[in-house]
């Protein structure tokens, strides 16, 4: 079986969208069609990196690093598909990716992982990935909301009062 990765190209952009919608709901998050787009548009900006991950002939997942700061690539997004994992993509696209950055003399990479994912958490350890700062922290805050509409669009106010302009 033959790995490879190929750059990301106007024709692969419904695929990448899919791939990105179940990415997203893996991470416990509604994406909107808008959101899709907007990460599509930043995938092929071409100051950024965007590879589709290959197995043989077939689409296996994706990588998209940015640029950070100008002195970090940052993964934003490493995806295999879930009948694919297990069998090194992963493992292969991180060491791929270590010699694509190295050629543009920026050889600094970070991610950031969910805790819980054990899994990405040992595969990130293998290839020299350590922890380098804080975990981020959110949640939701519950409590009393009420509906307004302003030009037209819905808004959801945690608030017992809604000021008027």
């Amino acid at each position: 079986m033959k790995k490879s990765l190929k750059k990301i190209e106007l024709n692969d952009i419904s695929e990448v969208a899919s791939m990105l919608k179940i990415f997203w709901k893996s991470q416990d998050v509604d994406a909107t069609d808008s959101d899709i787009l907007e990460d599509i548009g930043r995938m092929l900006n071409s100051k950024r990196i965007a590879f589709l991950i290959c197995l043989d002939d077939q689409i296996a997942g994706f990588i998209f690093i940015n640029d950070k700061y100008g002195y970090t690539n940052n993964i934003e997004y490493l995806f295999v598909k879930e009948e694919f994992r297990g069998l090194g993509l992963a493992s292969f696209t991180l060491e791929e990716v270590k010699k694509y950055v190295l050629m543009r003399k920026n050889p600094k990479v970070q991610i950031e992982v969910v805790p819980t994912n054990k899994r990405a958490l040992n595969l990130y350890y293998k290839h020299g990935f350590r922890s380098i700062d804080t975990i981020t922290l959110a949640t939701d805050i519950i409590g009393k909301s009420k509906e307004v509409e302003v030009f037209g669009k819905k808004f959801l106010v945690n608030s017992d009062e809604v000021f008027e302009a």
